[in-house]
């Protein structure tokens, strides 16, 4: 049986040094190494003033917009800092694929699985309770601390109505959940899957426990690959990735990065301790994704493979070797594969390493090109490269297309405890394109909202420099813009020239109370705008028989000025500009309507611009 095609529609992350997938290209394009020793403000922050481990480092993870979603400041306070970042990341993510509309969200069938293994900022709660007793918790402090919660509190946001999970696998906890998140999407009926992973360092008993556990280096630079590596350092980031069916995000007009061409997960099973690799199990997860997970990749297309990069001398050369059980150097015809890890770059993220993995490769993908993996001054002799076909990327590369099909690459992530993931990830034609924008001249509109008036005026000055750039289409701007986002209380919309691409007016609004019913002159019930009204705003649009009531909005077909509560709107208006107008009168309109599916391509824009003050536990525990 032909397995559901399953595609990667979104990517949105927080890394050290990157905010966007953008920002991770030219990271990573440029070679930059972004582990340093912990900053003072962290130290500051959890009140360890000799805290100096080298770590991949986050900046801000105490800020926190509390207000976007409602969540008091006292609890918020209380709420785990990987939730916290998990909910704005992806909030982003799941606006970016277009799992959130203007007029509303209507349940869903996705599932949303979260990674998650360690939890610093328990440690510090446990002790203020230990301090000052139960006063210090909220009512859902419980929700906030456990990693469960941040999968129950995403499908709670956008009314997502499939399976909510869990995951931990340890290091491999982000590759593990997005098999689930694949098995949901064939197997229990969900249209998508949103999943995630995160590691933020709170306090420093992570660097602790895994200095103990002998899995870091001393030496501050994660050497994945080389003579002298003993060792990783520990990273920071959150990663938030979507998942459809492919033929509804064609359908859709998704933006499609990534086709998952396979994916397979296994465990060591028994072996010589519970933290030793296995390199039998590790070939056997390579083994089950290219035969019983990936239905018949051939790996003789794969040129690129993203390591899991354990980044010891010992580490390394077994899963070179688990690889080369599948990959031959001699079925490969004088070509190579490159090898890479990003944890030379930011350090392993444990829990949300494979995350890190997999936006690099959907990035090498799209670019067509493997960055280098850094800090290799000899490559390690134990990994025998000379019989197999990889090369170590020691500088950047092209990604040349194998001699029949697509681009395809690989990540691996390998979790303490023994179980291993391995993704196949193939290279996809853009999605559907707008054909041609709407003609040269005249005047088109895009609605814009926030939470509070500072976030709006952010957003509206982002718009300049993406209406300059020439790879959006403006129709696919107003497709994405209009329909694809929330609608808050405030609002703005932005007239924009068609002919120069330039906003030339904005209105902006505060919705005091949402318009609940639109009352319509009865005199121009049969002109051509009222089967606009109809459509965009359903049985919301009634006959006026009265004067408005509060909650009411009367609308005029005409072009005299409206009065109190009342909207006109001039004969001739195109049906983007009539549900434009009803947007900024706090109108809850079916923008499908004016921007239905197949007519335009959602595009990863116009973020919404998060910004909230510090949410910390109050520190009184200094260093003994």
């Amino acid at each position: 049986m032909t397995e559901t095609p399953v595609v990667i529609t979104s990517l949105a992350l927080r890394l050290p040094g990157a905010r966007s997938a953008d920002e991770l290209w030219e990271l990573l394009r440029e070679g930059r190494c972004q582990i340093a020793p912990v900053s003072p403000e962290r130290r500051a922050l959890t009140g360890w003033s000799d805290w100096e481990d080298p770590i991949g480092e986050v900046s801000g993870i105490d800020r926190f917009d509390h207000e976007f979603f409602d969540i008091p400041a006292e609890e918020a306070a209380l709420l785990d800092p990987q939730q916290r970042l998990l909910l704005e990341v992806a909030h982003e993510a799941v606006t970016a694929a277009g799992l959130v509309e203007a007029g509303g969200t209507e349940p869903r069938r996705s599932a949303v699985v979260m990674a998650l293994a360690t939890n610093s900022y328990f440690g510090l709660l446990c002790e203020r309770l230990g301090r000052r007793g139960e006063e210090v918790l909220q009512p859902r402090t419980i929700v906030d601390i456990m990693n469960s919660g941040v999968a129950s509190r995403i499908s709670h946001e956008y009314n997502l109505t499939g399976p909510v999970y869990a995951m931990d696998t340890a290091c491999s906890s982000f590759l593990a959940a997005l098999v689930q998140g694949m098995t949901a999407i064939r197997h229990e009926g969900c249209e998508s899957a949103v999943i995630g992973g995160a590691n933020l360092l709170s306090a420093p008993y992570t660097t602790m426990f895994c200095r103990s556990a002998g899995i870091t280096t001393p030496g501050g630079r994660a050497r994945v690959f080389d003579a002298e590596a003993d060792g990783t350092v520990i990273g920071e980031g959150v990663v938030v990735a979507v998942l459809e069916r492919e033929d509804l995000a064609r359908e859709r007009g998704r933006t499609i990065l990534a086709r998952v061409a396979g994916a397979a997960i296994t465990n060591d099973g028994s072996s010589l301790s519970i933290m030793a690799p296995n390199p039998r199990g590790q070939a056997e997860v390579i083994r089950r994704c290219y035969t019983d997970g990936a239905g018949g990749v051939d790996p003789r297309r794969v040129g690129c493979i993203e390591a899991h990069g354990t980044g010891t001398r010992i580490g390394d050369p077994v899963e070179v070797r688990a690889l080369s059980g599948v990959f031959h150097r001699e079925e490969l015809l004088g070509r190579s594969v490159a090898l890479g890890s990003v944890k030379s770059n930011i350090g392993h993220l444990l829990a949300a390493a494979g995350g890190a993995g997999l936006a690099k490769l959907v990035l090498s993908l799209r670019h067509r090109a493997v960055p280098a993996t850094l800090h290799v001054s000899t490559v390690n002799p134990l990994l025998q490269l000379q019989r197999t076909p990889f090369e170590v990327a020691t500088e950047e590369r092209d990604w040349p297309a194998p001699p029949q099909g697509a681009r395809l690459g690989a990540v691996t992530s390998l979790g303490l405890g023994g179980t291993n993931a391995h993704v196949v990830l193939e290279e996809v034609e853009e999605g559907p394109r707008t054909v041609s924008e709407r003609s040269a001249g005249g005047e088109t509109s895009l609605c814009l909202s926030a939470r509070d008036p500072a976030a709006l005026e952010r957003m509206i000055e982002a718009l300049p420099p993406l209406l300059a750039d020439p790879r959006w289409a403006l129709s696919d701007i107003a497709h994405t813009l209009n329909r694809f986002r929330s609608a808050e209380r405030w609002r703005a919309r932005v007239r924009i020239d068609r002919s120069r691409r330039e906003m030339t007016t904005v209105e902006r609004a505060e919705i005091g109370r949402r318009v609940r019913r639109v009352l319509l002159d009865p005199d121009h019930a049969a002109a051509p705008e009222a089967e606009t009204l109809r459509a965009l705003l359903g049985p919301a649009l009634r006959p006026r028989t009265a004067d408005p009531r509060p909650g009411e909005l009367s609308v005029s077909l005409s072009a005299a000025p409206a009065g109190e509560r009342g909207l006109s709107i001039a004969p001739g208006t195109d049906p983007v500009g009539i549900a434009a107008a009803l947007f900024l009168q706090g109108c809850s309109v079916r923008w499908h309507v004016v921007h239905p599916d197949g007519s335009g391509v959602v595009l990863p824009i116009v973020p919404y611009p998060f910004a909230g003050p510090s949410h910390w536990i109050p520190v009184e525990r200094r260093n003994p």
